[in-house]
């Protein structure tokens, strides 16, 4: 089966020691934080106005949560560690976010919007060939991952969580996938597919991530023991093989 048939068929499925010092921090901080109320809706603070302020305390908050979940882990991870790290009140949480897994699901929705939007500038800017356009993404990939707290959200703390996080991380699993299999240029690219070989497509493009995947976690976990160029160099020979 071509690639062009793979991508047809997928496109038819549709910290520990920083946070303890904030924790300290905050219990410092707290009560002072606690004696002010937030101004009121519509009045501009600091040059900003209330939607503007509210958009950066989510991402104080979404960053504050990478280091924590990217170091203590999301199920020793706690509101009081999130909103010292963040320097926030934590009446800011609960006016963002339901609870501590809303968090871990717009952390991991920011992290794999961000890397999909770096692996897609990567493989535009490339050269229209597969090999220069695996060489791009991947070390768009490995270059992303080198930020150890981003790459523990992304690839490991969302497992296992519960039903709504796996099908956040399913619907970007699909998006991955998809992009992997329109790395061949578009004049190799063939007619539309029958049902089988759309199911086969859409298999091969999730067996394809899932391989990156586990590469790019163990290369995570080993503390990047092996280089980037080597790393790159044996991810070609998996995507080459399948994609070619």
């Amino acid at each position: 089966m071509s690639n062009s048939e793979m991508e047809q068929g997928l496109e038819s499925t549709d910290m520990t020691t920083s946070v303890a010092g904030a924790e300290a921090a905050e219990g410092a901080e707290g009560a002072e934080r606690h004696q002010s109320d937030p101004p009121a809706r519509g009045r501009r603070y600091g040059g900003l106005g209330q939607a503007q302020r509210e958009q950066a305390r989510r991402a104080a908050l979404i960053g504050a949560a990478t280091e924590v979940f990217g170091t203590l882990g999301f199920r020793r991870a706690t509101v009081r560690a999130v909103c010292g790290l963040a320097r926030l009140n934590d009446r800011y949480f609960y006016a963002a976010f339901d609870n501590m897994e809303d968090l871990l699901r717009a952390t991991y929705a920011h992290h794999a919007q961000a890397l999909l939007a770096q692996l897609q500038a990567a493989i535009a800017a490339s050269e229209p060939t597969l090999d220069a356009r695996l060489d791009a993404g991947l070390n768009a990939f490995f270059a992303f991952l080198r930020n150890p707290h981003a790459a523990r959200v992304l690839l490991l703390e969302v497992m296992g969580v519960s039903p709504q996080m796996d099908q956040t991380y399913q619907r970007y699993i699909f998006e991955f996938a998809k992009l992997i299999l329109a790395m061949t240029p578009v004049a190799q690219r063939s007619a539309p597919l029958d049902d089988e070989a759309q199911a086969q497509a859409r298999i091969v493009g999730l067996a394809l991530v899932g391989a990156m995947t586990n590469a790019g976690t163990a290369w995570v976990l080993t503390g990047y023991q092996d280089t980037q160029a080597r790393m790159v160099a044996s991810c070609r020979r998996v995507l080459g093989g399948a994609l070619a």
